[in-house]
């Protein structure tokens, strides 16, 4: 895939889910919000095209499928920008969105499988035939699985199950509290031999989808046993969040990853951009983490939009 991009967003589209798994992030009160738009698609897309660059459009929530207008938004964010996103694929948009959004404009779908959820549901069937549907269309769609306990235990039957209907489910750490124990540390020392042993089989089963990607998936659950080796640290690192990438709330807020620094509204317009890579001195999430410490995004040039003559922090 030829994925050229200036800038990365984790926009959190939305709160608002129709699973209520234990391990949610969310409380419950913010999962039963009701779907809140704070601007047209048309806005929103004026808005990202804004600075002149393109964005990888990382949309989350919450369940994005069920914000209103889905498929347009994507649309039209989707004739200038590339998208990534995180579904459980229980919602019927998604069959519009796969014929309709060019899937050369999405880098990865994530398509989390919760089996607590989708068996009190009796939605086994329909998580599979999504995948298949949205691969069919020439999208790159991994399924992944929160490693509680209790699925950690049942793991074999899960990953057999599904790998024989063609989607073989690959494990994501289970992060926080679950079961009164704080998670990945949480994981007994054979707990752990096993998450390492199906995110090596996972590997495996996802080795032509993991190329045809090109770049890994910032959400990157094939290296999630880099997570069991030790507490991952960033504090104090260089770091391009602000710079390169940056946290979207749903009203357009922009922030710098979990520090709640605001850089300003992209809806308003008056997001300023730091000029370079700045330390950490906050946590967000590994996975953006990993990828904005790396050598690649630390980069000590023009940000993006200051080779455009944007508006940038000084």
């Amino acid at each position: 895939m030829d994925l050229r991009y200036d800038l990365e967003a984790d926009w959190v589209l939305l709160t608002t889910c129709n699973y209520r798994c234990e391990y949610c992030f969310f409380p419950q009160s913010a999962l039963g919000a009701l779907a809140r738009t704070h601007a047209t698609n048309e806005e929103w897309a004026r808005a990202f095209g804004a600075d002149g660059g393109t964005w990888l459009i990382h949309m989350t929530g919450g369940e994005p499928f069920v914000y209103p207008n889905f498929v347009d938004l994507c649309e039209r964010l989707t004739a200038r920008h590339f998208l990534s996103l995180n579904t459980n694929l229980s919602h019927r948009t998604v069959d519009a969105f796969a014929g309709t959004v060019d899937p050369e404009r999405v880098h990865f779908v994530n398509a989390a499988l919760h089996p607590v959820e989708r068996e009190r549901r009796m939605e086994e069937g329909d998580f599979v035939e999504r995948v298949l549907l949205l691969r069919r269309r020439g999208f790159r769609v991994f399924a992944s699985v929160v490693m509680t306990p209790d699925v950690l235990a049942r793991f074999d039957e899960i990953f057999g199950r599904y790998e024989a209907r063609g989607v073989p489910v690959a494990p994501k750490v289970l992060r926080g509290r679950h079961g009164g124990r704080t998670f990945p540390s949480g994981y007994t020392a054979e707990e752990r031999a096993a998450v390492r042993r199906h995110v090596e089989r996972a590997r495996i089963a996802n080795a032509a989808l993991i190329a045809a990607m090109g770049e890994p998936p910032t959400i990157n659950v094939f290296a999630d046993d880099r997570l069991l080796d030790r507490p991952l640290r960033y504090w104090g690192k260089m770091c391009g969040s602000g710079h390169r990438f940056a946290r979207i709330e749903a009203d357009g807020t922009v922030v710098r990853c979990g520090s709640k620094k605001s850089l300003g509204n992209i809806l308003a317009g008056d997001v300023r951009w730091q000029d370079g890579p700045r330390r950490c001195w906050t946590s967000y999430c590994p996975y953006y983490c990993e990828k904005y410490t790396s050598a690649r995004f630390v980069s000590r040039g023009a940000s993006p939009t200051q080779a455009r003559g944007g508006t940038i922090a000084r």
